[in-house]
Parts: structure tokens; sequence; C-alpha cells
């Protein structure tokens, strides 16, 4: 938490300029504070969200961590002497956390002037030793719309955010479906599930290749290491502390998902023309993803043109 305090106070918010402490809240709840405060400290983020959202602003609530919280719940309930449940929380854990996860959500505030809020609420659960299994994540499961899991394996290997494609999910894909297609392009669906699937390709192959050897693999198949890559370093892959990278517009994120796949689609192309793997300029290609993912916003189309270049003559190399 000191390090939050410390750190929050010297990020500016891009849309005013001003300090981003003007527009945070912090609850601050420490191990050492008695066990009702941890308890207490979840609701009245909740409710001071609320008091914001019927304002008609859009509020965002982190709560670090829900399962410090659950804690607390089994500290005040085994004290009380009640029936305990799955490894010592009270029965009712999956009904308070469902009812606290209820309270997000849009509305329109009563009153004039007419005006509409939204709290989003986001937890961090830490299931100990990452077992899905227990009470704490299977309560949060069965009501939540999404789930961003972290892999420990994944930070290891320098991807952030550390997000497990094959483990996460949303509810939302097809409610959102036609926002993202306005504002990105009409072929984001296909975009978004063949990105999916060459991940999925990928983490296959990554486990053969850890066997026999990349080199033993077939061209194509090389192809898919080296596409996944590409996808895992320059499409979701962000850097927090670049200025054009801590933030990707979905514009921008689908001109990089179309490169990907023109990548794709071209390299394949020069396999079956009997181009060898070795003689596709691959460091190139690196090289303009780079440049489309860090370009500032004026000098973005330029950077996709070169891109667009370069990918096209991978065949005639």
């Amino acid at each position: 938490m000191a390090e939050v305090l410390h750190d929050f106070g010297r990020l500016t918010d891009p849309e005013t300029g001003r300090p981003i402490m003007d527009r945070t809240i912090l609850i601050v709840n420490t191990s050492n504070m008695p066990v009702a405060a941890r308890d207490a400290s979840v609701y009245l983020g909740m409710t001071i969200a609320e008091y914001y959202r019927d304002m008609g602003y859009h509020v965002a609530v982190l709560a670090d961590s829900l399962s410090r919280w659950a804690e607390a719940l089994r500290e005040i309930a085994a004290r009380l002497q009640e029936m305990p449940g799955e490894e010592g929380y009270p029965t009712y854990l999956a009904n308070r956390m469902s009812r606290l996860y209820e309270r997000a959500g849009r509305v329109e505030s009563q009153g004039t002037p007419a005006r509409t809020g939204a709290v989003t609420f986001i937890s961090a659960i830490s299931p100990p030793g990452g077992d899905f299994a227990e009470p704490v994540t299977q309560a949060s499961l069965r009501v939540v719309g999404a789930l961003w899991a972290l892999d420990a394996s994944l930070a290891h290997q320098r991807q952030f955010p550390a997000v497990d494609w094959d483990t996460s999910y949303s509810l939302y894909t097809d409610a959102t479906t036609e926002w993202f297609s306005r504002e990105g392009g009409p072929d984001w669906p296909e975009l978004r599930m063949e990105t999916i699937r060459l991940l999925q390709r990928d983490r296959e192959l990554r486990e053969i290749a850890g066997l026999v050897g990349v080199d033993a693999l077939e061209d194509e198949d090389r192809l898919v290491l080296e596409g996944a890559r590409i996808a895992r370093e320059f499409l979701i892959g962000q850097n927090a502390f670049h200025p054009h990278d801590a933030f990707s517009t979905v514009a921008k994120t689908y001109q990089l998902a179309k490169l990907l796949w023109a990548f794709m689609r071209t390299g394949g192309a020069a396999l079956k023309d009997g181009v060898s793997f070795e003689a596709l300029d691959l460091a190139a290609v690196r090289l303009a993803f780079g440049s489309v993912k860090t370009a500032a916003p004026d000098a973005l189309e330029q950077q996709i043109l070169k891109a667009e270049q370069m990918i096209s003559g991978m065949k005639a190399s």
C-alpha cells in the first residue's frame, strides 16, 4: 500500500492532465487491523462507488483481495461459533459474494437531471496453490461474467499482462461483438477466434518442440510458432511504461491483428511456393510490428503501411 500511495501520487490522468489521485479513493485495510474492519472495507468501497454512480459517474472498484475478505468472514464465523462449511468458510459464503457482485452494473438514477452511472467491480482472488477448486474461487466463478486468469509461468517468460488465454473467458463476447466490430473492423470476431486458435496450437507445438527440438518441426509448424510469438509480444503484450503502448485503442489492436494474419497468409504462401522458413526475413517483420506497436497516433497509419509492405515482400525474399 505504501508503494501504491507513492506511485499513484506521481501518475498523471491522461484525460485531465491532473494527478490521478484527484479521482481515486483508497480504502486501506492492513493485516494488523481488526478482522471486522477487513469485513467492512469491501462494503465501504462499494457504497462509496454507488454514491458516485448515482451522481452519473462511471466508477471502477478494484478489490484486492476478496480472498482476504472471505478469510475475515471465516474468522468472524468461527468466533460466533457458526456452522462451518467447506474448508471452514461459513455456509453463506457464496450468498454473501453474489450479493456483493450484484451491486455492480449500469443504472439510471432517479431524480433530475436525468443521469446514467455505472459501477464496474474487479476483484482479485488468490487461490492457495493456484487451486481453482477452492470455495472462494468457485463462489466467484458462479456469478462473475469474466475471468482474467494470471499465470506465473507467463510472467517468468516476461509476458505482461500475464493473462492465460486458455483459462480466461468472457460471457460478454456476444453482447460486445457489435461494438468491437464498429470500433475496430467488421471481421473482428473472425480475427479474435483465429488468434485464439493460433495461441492454442502454439501451446501444443511448444510441448512437442520441447521433446524433439524446434528444428525438427515442419516449416508450417515453425511458422505457427513465429506467428504466436508475434501475437504474444506485439498483439497481447503491452509495455505499461511506454507512452504509446500503455494504452491501445480497439482500432490499433484490430490493425495489429490484421497484420498478424497477413503475415500468416503470406508466410504460408511462401512456404508452399518452396521458400524455406530460414529464408523468410522474420527479423525485419518483427521490427515492423514493433514500430506499429509503439507508434505515436499521428504516425500509426504510416507505420502500418510500412509493415504491410514488409510482409508482402516476404514471399519474394
